[in-house]
């Protein structure tokens, strides 16, 4: 059974790759590169396919930036994206993605220009933008593929991910001097927050966030239970709320720490938004505390990117003032001795902010990454 499953992947992956190959083909001979003008094109669409909340809250910058000109700016993305911009007012309409939809809504649209944030050129994304027939299409690293009026070139291990995003504002003449994220408010989340913690105004609330989706980035269960019971030696008055699918954070619940039943993406900024400090792994969490401008302590491994092989620390970085990041040298960050966790709590609630490691890592190159410049 085993070596029918390995045939059959493959030979799924080879008639993809080969769809892929003869569409780009065929778009090739269709496609000449005459972008228009492109601050004419009041109509954007953005794409955000792969429905990962950290990245939809970086573009965040850029949709609220062409907003802010007068564009007209809606995006395609997944259920949890949606549902994670809901409140964001300056969004002209939200679509929600599906493999093989119907594109009469979005064509009835006309949208002037499309950006397309990622690397990834399969065969679905290659005809969704065929099928739109926007009058420009932008894209990263995209020279190969003419279908791409404007393709921009970005692979530096040394430039946050927001180096993209400004790369795209500059095609269309715009040059924010700050970095800033803009996400809504839900009132809804909101109360449901604060009942379930029986939150007032004032009180001390910290977050710790264990999960990330992946596994090697995942606080253990037995680090999590240590960093609780260091806050609760700590910090005794503030309370500890965990974020995170209820599922797999329930085992956390005791009295003094709260989870959420019933907890959305929409919970989890609500959460961040009363947070005196936000304990994560690198993940979504990080980057909604940037836009909530939140005390972060976030923990990274030394990981790198599975499409460009670029430092994720550095790349995805937490990229603001109240945010301090430790860097821990072992691969899988459950492996993490708490202690270096402990010292990052203590000295950030002693205040400083800075890119930290743990003493395995001081001295190696990581050690040497820089750390995150205030937005």
């Amino acid at each position: 059974m085993g070596v029918l499953k390995t045939i059959n992947h493959r030979k799924n992956r080879f008639l993809r790759d080969l769809k892929r190959n003869l569409l780009a083909r065929w778009l090739n001979l269709q496609y000449f590169r005459q972008p228009p003008a492109l601050t004419q094109l009041r109509h954007i669409l953005l794409l955000r396919l792969d429905d990962k909340a950290g990245d939809m809250v970086v573009t965040t910058f850029t949709a609220r930036h062409l907003a802010d000109q007068g564009y007209k700016v809606s995006v395609l993305t997944g259920p949890v994206c949606r549902q994670m911009l809901s409140g964001c007012d300056y969004l002209e309409k939200i679509f929600l993605y599906k493999n093989r939809m119907s594109l009469q809504e979005l064509r009835a649209e006309k949208f002037g220009a499309v950006i397309d944030f990622d690397d990834v050129h399969d065969y679905e994304r290659l005809k969704l933008l065929w099928r739109l027939r926007a009058e420009c299409n932008i894209g990263f690293n995209k020279d190969r593929l003419k279908i791409y009026h404007h393709s921009l070139t970005h692979l530096d291990a040394e430039t946050h991910i927001t180096g993209r995003h400004r790369k795209v504002l500059a095609l269309f003449d715009i040059y924010p001097h700050t970095v800033r994220y803009f996400l809504g408010e839900s009132p809804e989340e909101q109360e449901k927050v604060c009942h379930a913690l029986s939150y007032s105004p004032g009180e001390s609330v910290i977050a710790i966030n264990p999960y990330s989706g992946a596994p090697d980035k995942d606080f253990s269960v037995a680090q999590v239970q240590a960093i609780i019971a260091f806050l609760r030696r700590t910090r005794p008055d503030s309370k500890i709320m965990i974020i995170g699918i209820p599922h797999k954070v329930r085992e956390f619940a005791a009295p003094g720490v709260c989870i959420i039943p019933d907890s959305t993406i929409n919970s989890a900024i609500e959460v961040v938004r009363i947070a005196e400090l936000v304990i994560s792994t690198d993940t979504s969490i990080v980057h909604i505390a940037n836009a909530l401008n939140r005390n972060l302590l976030a923990v990274y491994n030394q990981r790198r990117l599975k499409d460009t092989g670029l430092p994720g620390y550095k790349i995805w970085a937490p990229n603001y003032a109240a945010a301090r990041q430790i860097l821990v040298s072992q691969p899988q960050v459950r492996d993490a001795p708490p202690d270096a966790i402990f010292a990052g709590i203590d000295a950030f609630l002693n205040s400083g902010t800075g890119l930290w490691h743990d003493a395995q890592t001081a001295g190696s190159p990581a050690a040497e990454a820089r750390g995150n410049p205030g937005n």
